[in-house]
């Protein structure tokens, strides 16, 4: 789901901020129901395939809510380096998707990390992750903004400090 910012404008780096923290929020729910409903069930093929098929579904509405954000200039690598890392992880998933729909059968949940796809999807994993962490600091940062509200030659763009929560794992 993407979240559209009040004006038809760029988004004020507190304003990414926070559209991006609900869209990670939106997915990691998402990905955690599905991963416990799949964990729940006895692993088939069929159940596999409808698996990466949510999988996928949760992957592409959250990079078409990334791609729907007008980031501003002062978040705009950051915005671009979100694009390329998610779609290369959507990308990945997707080879990985593709992998699991030959499958005759699967007899254990995660099989599927084993084949190439699964290590090629790990390795881009780690760098969403590197991403998350790198982003979470990056706004981390700016908490010493705070001390700049009451002066008035500062811009307020420098003024803002950006508070949020990724949830990124270690």
């Amino acid at each position: 789901m993407a979240l559209a910012a009040c004006s038809s404008g760029t988004l004020t780096p507190s304003e990414y901020a926070e559209q991006a923290e609900s869209l990670v929020a939106e997915m990691s729910s998402r990905f955690a129901s599905l991963d416990a409903e799949w964990e729940s069930q006895v692993p088939t093929a069929d159940g596999a395939r409808d698996y990466w098929e949510r999988r996928l579904e949760i992957r592409t509405d959250f990079l078409e809510g990334v791609r729907g954000l007008k980031a501003s200039e002062g978040v705009a690598a950051q915005h671009e380096a979100a694009l390329d890392v998610f779609e290369r992880i959507t990308a990945a998933d997707e080879a990985l998707a593709a992998r699991v729909a030959t499958f005759d059968s699967v007899t254990e949940h995660w099989q599927w990390v084993d084949t190439p796809e699964g290590q090629a999807a790990e390795a881009v994993l780690e760098d969403v992750y590197a991403f998350c962490r790198a982003s979470q600091d990056e706004f981390d940062a700016t908490a010493g903004r705070e001390s700049l509200e009451d002066v008035p030659w500062v811009p307020p763009e420098m003024k803002q400090a950006i508070k949020v929560a990724f949830g990124c794992p270690p």
